[in-house]
């Protein structure tokens, strides 16, 4: 350990020299000598010792007084020609590190000299390491600090004040500034500040064109720099040393957090480049999360502005079927109050059509709608959709008006087809005698079959209206329990016919079911009308299966084809009235719309559902759900 400085301290001249002599030669320790304490005390402002070397006595000073001088870190050796037990506890005791007794042994010397320099050396890592730790911990503490502030608070102001100040404890430095871009100009400007003159925030308020700053954002680079022309050369702020790093928001350099020193050149270190670009990830982070909610503020606005002004009513509800959302529409159309929120949908809105849309979302099929008729006459078609992360929702249209002139087109419809039933019966009837009034030749045959042709199918659509009509008007419609099962296998029997002309291979799994309460004549028409379709858009040698399953409360009748499919877009219409999938593939089949009309009215007027599942060329699945006959409901 040479090269350490040794302050020897001794009255006798030449016990002086014999030490500095001794220790430099076999040390090679740096020796400085003094003959009281006055000496030694300049000694310790000039030439700051790492050992101390003094006589017990010096006159009638002490060698033991230069201990305050000495404090922890500088250990002291105390010599004494007259040894006394006395003498040598209460050197220990005060502090001394050592005694060392004339005349002086050479090795006793080296090796006490040594052994209080390593031990001065060990404090003094130990005392480095603990600042290291302690300055490490405040650091880790104001970067937890902010980063906690970040996501905790919304207040830019606050924050970005609180990283600059951060920067500048951290750092060591006497000011700090966080310059942000304006995107659309480029012009820097003064967006928060720590320990700033007057002069210095009014000059920054204004366009800022300093060039070191500009450097920054252009290259994206932290830049150091201290003293000297290169300094002044770069940036108008009055300090001796600066430390400038770019603030990211994603890819774009938005900003730049500087700190200075006014009064000293010290330079930053590497260290401090890491530290202020922490700090600057947190500004950004800050600024984004204001930009964000700012967006995210804005558009609750207008959602809110929108729910509050929109004449539909709309109801989200959460994955339990609670409601979270309802709208000003939503409360005067059911009579509710923000006391509904949180209650269960059921409780909140006891309409058995609007529980019946909500359980709707339990089906296959997604083209979940309804009809719900409010209290004041007026009806809402609603739509249900699921919203991911949040529940399900439902826009409600009021449709009373269309409604009404439905049923006025309905009423028209009817009357008009009643009275033309009569007269083009008749003229049927004349058609089919023409050939039993004279011969026909080949020509004038195939002008009757065409007319007959096309007067069957006019009296057939004729029919399906006036049945629609009178199923939706309630008309001679007999209840009673029906053995399901049984009343599609009749009906299948007299379909195996029309399914051997088109080559199908028709097949049934039915089990035995329970009876449901409905109208034979009405179910036998929805098998009919499923199966029938099925034929009809499925192509020659194509497959067609009927299944019958009962499920717990309900009877489960499904239709699958191998058939053209029906693409998404016209899975939602195709239960509307005279409603026909328009394409090549079915160009050339002949129908009016209504057979599917007709199998949702009776569908639903036995109190069930029916659903389409079906993908454009692989075939579809027909649906079709009644309720188990119970006494009550007879």
């Amino acid at each position: 350990m040479s090269g350490e400085t040794i302050l020897i301290v001794d009255d006798e001249a030449e016990i002086r020299t014999a030490l500095v002599t001794d220790l430099a030669r076999t040390g090679g320790y740096v020796c400085i000598a003094a003959a009281n304490l006055t000496e030694a005390r300049t000694h310790f402002a000039t030439a700051s010792p790492q050992l101390v070397v003094a006589k017990d006595r010096l006159g009638r000073e002490r060698g033991l007084d230069l201990l305050a001088e000495c404090g922890s870190r500088i250990p002291l050796l105390l010599t004494t020609p007259q040894p006394t037990v006395e003498l040598m506890s209460s050197a220990l005791a005060a502090g001394a590190r050592d005694v060392l007794i004339q005349p002086f042994e050479t090795a006793r010397v080296q090796q006490a000299v040594g052994r209080a320099l390593h031990a001065a050396q060990t404090l003094r890592e130990r005392d480095q390491l603990r600042d290291q730790f302690d300055r490490q911990n405040q650091e880790f503490n104001a970067l937890y600090t902010v980063g906690k502030k970040v996501t905790s608070l919304l207040d830019t102001e606050e924050i970005l004040t609180l990283v600059v100040s951060a920067a500048v404890h951290l750092t060591g430095a006497e000011e700090g500034t966080l310059m942000l871009s304006d995107p659309v100009t480029g012009e820097l400007y003064l967006r928060a500040h720590y320990n700033l003159t007057d002069d210095a925030i009014q000059s920054l308020r204004v366009k800022v064109t300093d060039a070191l700053m500009s450097r920054v954002i252009a290259g994206g680079r932290p830049i150091m720099l201290s003293g000297g022309d290169a300094l002044k050369a770069r940036t108008t702020l009055p300090v001796k040393s600066i430390l400038s790093v770019p603030l990211f928001v994603g890819e774009r350099v938005a900003g730049v957090l500087t700190v200075g020193q006014r009064s000293t050149n010290r330079p930053f270190s590497e260290h401090d480049v890491h530290l202020l670009s922490t700090l600057s990830d947190s500004a950004a982070i800050a600024i984004e999360n204001a930009r964000l909610y700012s967006t995210a503020d804005n558009e609750r606005a207008k959602l809110d502005t929108i729910l509050r002004e929109i004449d539909d009513v709309v109801i989200v509800v959460d994955a339990d079927m609670r409601l979270l959302l309802i709208n000003n529409a939503a409360r005067a159309a059911f009579n509710l109050t923000d006391a509904a929120l949180g209650q269960p949908l059921a409780d909140a809105i006891p309409i058995k059509a609007m529980t019946d849309l909500f359980d709707q979302r339990t089906l296959r099929s997604q083209a979940w709608r309804a009809d719900i008729v409010l209290a004041d006459g007026r009806t809402l078609q609603g739509q249900l959709s699921v919203l991911s992360g949040i529940g399900y929702g439902a826009v409600l249209h009021d449709i009373t008006r269309l409604k009404e002139l439905d049923k006025i087109k309905s009423e028209f419809v009817s009357i008009v087809s009643h009275d033309l039933r009569t007269p083009l019966t008749s003229i049927r009837g004349y058609v089919e005698l023409l050939p039993r009034v004279g011969p026909l030749n080949e020509q004038q045959r195939d002008f009757v079959a065409r007319v007959e042709y096309s007067m069957t199918n006019i009296v057939s659509l004729i029919s399906d209206l006036l049945d629609i009509g009178r199923i939706e008007a309630g008309v001679d419609w007999d209840m009673q329990p029906l053995a399901l099962h049984t009343l599609i296998r009749d009906t299948m029997q007299d379909m195996q016919a029309e399914a051997a002309r088109g080559q199908h291979t028709l097949t049934l799994d039915i089990a035995d079911l329970s009876p449901v309460h409905g109208n034979a004549r009405r179910l036998r028409q929805v098998v009919n009308n499923l199966v029938s379709n099925a034929l009809k858009y499925t192509p020659d040698g194509g497959q067609i299966s009927v299944t019958a399953r009962e499920d717990g409360e309900f009877v489960f009748l499904q239709v699958r084809d191998t058939g053209i499919g029906i693409a998404l877009e016209d899975q939602r219409h195709i239960f509307d009235k005279f409603y026909r999938v328009r394409s090549d593939a079915t160009e050339h089949i002949n129908g009016s719309g209504l057979g599917l009309a007709i199998v949702k009215a009776i569908v639903e007027k036995h109190g069930g559902r029916v659903w389409v599942d079906s993908e454009a060329g692989k075939g579809s699945t027909f649906t079709a759900v009644l309720p188990v006959y119970a006494r009550s409901d007879a």
